[in-house]
């Protein structure tokens, strides 16, 4: 079952930032790009971006950075009861963002721009091939 506004949200943050801090130019892109690669390798591998999309896009869901998504506010994010039913394992109402990796759902909405973004296929994005993929899909994000 796709959330197509988690993918949504996966590009738009790939691509604006969610800095707390305006930053300019490549500048920027590296920043998030090296926040991206955990490893410090100078390549993000395909886990590394889609944990650290899926903590971005937990933070965004997070309102009051109380450390845990609830119903609410993952259908004002634009999810369905039933997926978030399914990522909250325990049923207890609460979402972590350990419960947001864990789960294959949300993992799988961020193979997708990681695909677009490896344009290689190597199984990692180098910092040029996330320039690119960010003018690529720049035109489709508001």
């Amino acid at each position: 079952m796709k959330t197509p506004f988690l993918l949504l949200a996966a590009v738009a943050l790939v691509l604006a930032g969610c800095a707390t801090q305006p930053q300019s130019g490549n500048a920027a892109l590296m920043n998030r790009f090296k926040q991206a690669d955990a490893s410090g390798d100078g390549k993000v591998s395909r886990d590394e971006f889609i944990d650290f999309m899926i903590t971005e896009s937990f933070a965004n869901y997070d309102k009051g950075n109380k450390g845990y998504v609830t119903l609410e506010e993952f259908t004002a994010g634009g999810g369905t009861p039933a997926t978030y039913a399914k990522i909250d394992r325990d049923g207890n109402g609460r979402v972590t963002l350990a419960d947001a990796k864990a789960s294959k759902i949300v993992r799988e909405q961020f193979v997708a721009p990681f695909d677009a973004a490896d344009t290689s296929g190597c199984g990692n994005v180098t910092f040029d091939e996330f320039v690119a993929y960010r003018a690529a899909a720049a035109p489709y994000v508001r």
